[in-house]
């Protein structure tokens, strides 16, 4: 007899070499191998978050370190807008429906679909598949949608298509057979709306796998007392052109700040760097996990930036580069509001979103203190995120609800 299947859908699932933002569900995968499940990740290899250039073909299982991956045409464009992420989410999740539904991917004795926010429209093409299989359906809110969009974008809650996401999202929350979330303050969204569906909070993780150093960065960082480094999301809605423009001059021969990422404020910041000479900033693409190591270890503190949107992040915040930072034993450098965290730790030096003259005197203060001193505050990092925010303990987390 077969094995029980568990089908993680999931338009931006982490796939190593490929896109490694988030590799939640391939780490529950990987560490779910047994004799009873045999566990496929569902997905999109060419969506916004993509940086390998390997192909893999369409709708058939491709076996990628150990773990079964099935990979669903999109729609591709060469802009990066809120109008294109959205043509392709519709592409993805219409795609997956057809495929699905017309049986180009058969898949026998389906247990548990679980799918992930924020694609909603995947969540809810995955929904009626674990009908049509007659298997549970697990919705995991990692992003409250259409909430984030209000807020982060400025939507009306009258516009058509948050009016749309909504009706999906409390279909979704009330018929869905379990919920979980890395929120820890979801059961307080869910009190509010009055959803009583199981609910189980799995935290976020960090991401232990190919963290060797076979990569070797050649910048010129010798020179330079401290090195901070941030990497992520370079968007407008993170401000993170903050970090050049409060930078204090008098520090630019001693800290060398390294920014690696993408988004749309990539260009502007690397122009910003040149009108004011800030040679001590070096400014560079995505790279994947295994070369981003690299940089963490020429590292002294690392830098993140959240907004303050407290309407939003009361539920939870569990930023990916926080946990990452933490298990490289990096001091964190915490622009925006620390206690929606799911965790603590005197790491964890907070200052004001979007205040350049407390984020000039975060440097200062940073530049005072020795490198010992920051090596100690990166290690209880490391002991906090190891003991709460573990593979092991995600894993842990999934096994009790299947």
């Amino acid at each position: 007899m077969g094995k029980n299947k568990i089908l993680f859908i999931n338009h931006f699932a982490g796939v190593p070499g490929l896109n490694e933002r988030s590799l939640r569900h391939f780490i529950i995968s990987k560490n779910l191998r047994s004799k009873d499940y045999d566990s496929f990740i569902i997905t999109s290899q060419n969506h916004y978050h993509a940086i390998g250039s390997k192909k893999y073909p369409y709708n058939k299982v491709v076996i990628i370190d150990g773990v079964n991956f099935i990979f669903v045409k999109e729609l591709s464009f060469k802009k990066n807008n809120l109008f294109t992420k959205f043509l392709k989410m519709t592409s993805f999740s219409t795609t997956l429906f057809f495929v699905f539904f017309l049986n180009k991917i058969k898949l026998n004795k389906v247990k548990i679909v679980y799918s992930s926010s924020p694609d909603l429209f995947t969540s809810y093409v995955s929904y009626y598949i674990a009908k049509k299989n007659k298997a549970k359906h697990y919705f995991e809110v990692r992003d409250i949608w259409p909430l984030s969009q209000q807020i982060l974008h400025n939507f009306s809650k009258n516009n058509i298509l948050i009016k749309i996401l909504s009706k999906i999202e409390f279909f979704l929350y009330k018929n869905s057979d379990f919920l979980i979330s890395p929120l820890k303050n979801f059961p307080i969204f869910m009190k509010k709306n009055k959803i009583s569906t199981p609910f189980k909070f799995i935290p976020q993780t960090y991401f232990s796998y190919n963290n060797n150093l076979k990569f070797s960065h050649d910048l010129k960082l010798d020179d330079f007392d401290k090195v901070g480094i941030y990497a992520g999301t370079v968007g407008k809605f993170y401000c993170v052109e903050n970090i050049l423009k409060s930078f204090p001059a008098e520090l630019k021969e001693k800290i060398a700040i390294i920014i690696i990422g993408d988004g749309d404020a990539f260009e502007s910041l690397k122009l910003l760097a040149n009108q004011h000479n800030l040679n001590n900033f070096f400014i560079l693409d995505s790279v994947d996990h295994s070369a981003l190591v690299s940089y963490y270890a020429a590292a002294d503190f690392a830098i993140g930036s959240h907004p303050d949107f407290n309407e939003l992040y009361q539920y939870g915040l569990c930023p990916l580069k926080t946990y990452d930072y933490m298990y490289h034993k990096l001091p964190i450098l915490f622009i925006g509001n620390k206690k929606f965290l799911d965790i603590e730790s005197s790491g964890l030096f907070e200052t004001k979103f979007n205040d350049n003259i407390a984020l000039r005197d975060a440097f200062f203060k940073l530049d005072k203190l020795s490198t010992d001193e920051l090596k100690q505050e990166g290690i209880v990092n490391y002991k906090s995120v190891t003991k709460n925010n573990s593979p092991e303990v995600l894993v842990q987390n999934f096994k009790d609800i299947i």
